[in-house]
């Protein structure tokens, strides 16, 4: 079989479990793996779609990039950023959706949101390898529809390669992009691994979508996967006093009218000193205002028990060289409740 031979590639080895944790509130499912290089993936198997499994997944085994409201981010360790090779990355896949050789779900649909631990625009190769891996994953895994997403910060302008890989190979591929702040200089230092302003991503998403909306293949793939037939999102998390404000607003609503992107608002779970904002629908009515018709959506991700969403992980694996004791205990109560054994 394919898979065989794949897994005589990368030696025979399977990757080590370090642990599957599960949020009983929603039963999303996280699992922890270690490579032969004592490197850390983590994969969640999220359980909110009745037709479609989606698994977040990640595209370095570690990230530096720094963004204030990420949960992994830590001024005290300052590891490379490695990015992730094929042979782990399925080895990974396969025993996230698989337990003891057998799916978890009979869904038909699977969206690998590529939204972890890393940045995809600096991984493209992995996005690629793993689209050209599809066909194994379909007959081994029992999909009959496959798509993709990304979720990027826009640290470079690698979108435009990755738009023309995506209109070559026939990616049916979603690019989600982080903004979290209208304002250039206000982004640069909660995003500090960026240095694209807020117009040259939005002109790159339109670019994108262009392209992809003219690739008949792509769409009649992606409307399988999505509910609309838009290839890009905005996703903004509001931060009490940071980005909730009358100025990132109204800067936020000229380009909403000028690029007519429609915007997710991902629900914050607070870290460190920034907390949830209060302005959520106050923002919502005035956007529906300034821009009607344009599609506005609120979401609060699932697993928020285990740490599911962008900028959330299972920090202990990454941290555990500088962990307090007291870091230790609540990583340790934390795994009390939430491992489960099959």
């Amino acid at each position: 079989m394919v898979i065989n031979m794949f897994k005589w590639k990368r030696g025979n080895k399977m990757l080590k479990i370090l642990g599957t944790f599960k949020d009983f509130s929603d039963n999303s499912l996280k699992t922890v793996f270690e490579n032969d290089d004592k490197q850390i993936i983590e994969m969640t198997l999220l359980a909110n779609k009745e037709t479609m499994d989606v698994v977040c997944v990640p595209t370095h085994h570690f990230c530096n990039l720094g963004c204030k409201m990420c949960h992994l981010t830590n001024k005290g360790l300052n590891k490379a950023m490695v990015p992730i090779k094929i042979g782990d990355f399925v080895d990974a896949l396969f025993q996230t959706v698989r337990v003891n050789d057998k799916r978890r779900t009979n869904k038909d649909k699977l969206l690998i949101s590529f939204m972890g631990v890393g940045e995809p625009l600096l991984n493209l190769k992995l996005i690629e390898d793993v689209y050209r891996f599809e066909e194994t994953v379909k007959k081994e895994l029992g999909y009959e529809t496959v798509g993709y997403a990304i979720s990027t910060m826009m640290p470079n302008n690698n979108i435009l390669l990755l738009k023309e890989m995506v209109d070559r190979l026939d990616i049916p591929l979603k690019v989600h992009f982080s903004m979290h702040t209208p304002i250039d200089k206000e982004r640069f230092i909660l995003i500090p691994g960026t240095r694209v302003s807020v117009e040259e991503a939005l002109g790159y998403l339109e670019e994108y979508r262009n392209t992809i909306r003219s690739n008949k293949k792509i769409m009649n793939e992606y409307v399988k996967l999505h509910r609309t037939d838009d290839p890009v999102e905005i996703h903004y998390t509001l931060i009490k006093d940071v980005n909730d404000g009358k100025r990132q607003l109204d800067v936020l609503c000229d380009l909403l009218k000028k690029y007519q992107i429609p915007i997710k608002f991902i629900r914050f779970n607070p870290i460190n000193e920034l907390k949830i904002s209060e302005n959520e629908k106050l923002w919502i009515d005035a956007i529906a205002k300034s821009v009607p018709g344009l599609r506005i959506k609120t979401y609060s991700p699932p697993g928020r028990e285990i740490g599911s969403s962008c900028g959330e992980f299972t920090k202990h694996y990454y941290h555990a060289e500088i962990e307090t004791e007291d870091e230790k205990r609540e990583f340790e109560d934390w795994k009390e409740k939430h491992q489960i054994f099959e």
